[in-house]
């Protein structure tokens, strides 16, 4: 599971989803991520994380264009991360999946509000 370096720090596995979504069904892990306005986000560290003890199992950060890329993650449960300071960690538990499902991950970064938090959608 090669990733793009990240920050020098260990990223921490971070959780403040309420309730916890359902996993997305993806079929590989590599997509966006934005703000609300849909503005491409540069330099968000994204980290994947097994689901049953979240341990850490690669980070990378999104390039200029808000872009990441996972390679060879295998199928199962996990958990990505994406944090950038000064906003609400966004925790999105995926499945990874066939070939045939052809979504991508699409992160929305946004400030931490009262009930709701910075989230992730499949897209195809």
């Amino acid at each position: 599971m090669a990733a793009q370096p990240a920050a020098q720090s260990t990223p921490a596995y971070v959780d403040m989803n309420q309730p916890d979504p359902a996993p997305l069904k993806l079929d590989g892990l590599n997509g966006k991520v934005e703000g609300l306005g849909g503005d491409a986000m540069p330099r968000v560290a994204v980290s994947l994380f097994a689901e049953d003890d979240h341990h850490l199992l690669a980070t990378t950060m999104s390039d200029r264009d808000g872009k990441f890329h996972f390679d060879k993650v295998a199928h199962g449960l996990y958990r990505v991360v994406a944090t950038v300071e000064g906003l609400c960690p966004a925790n999105i538990p995926v499945r990874i999946e066939s070939k045939l499902l052809h979504a991508r991950l699409v992160i929305t970064m946004r400030p931490k509000d009262l009930d709701t938090c910075s989230y992730g959608m499949a897209k195809k």
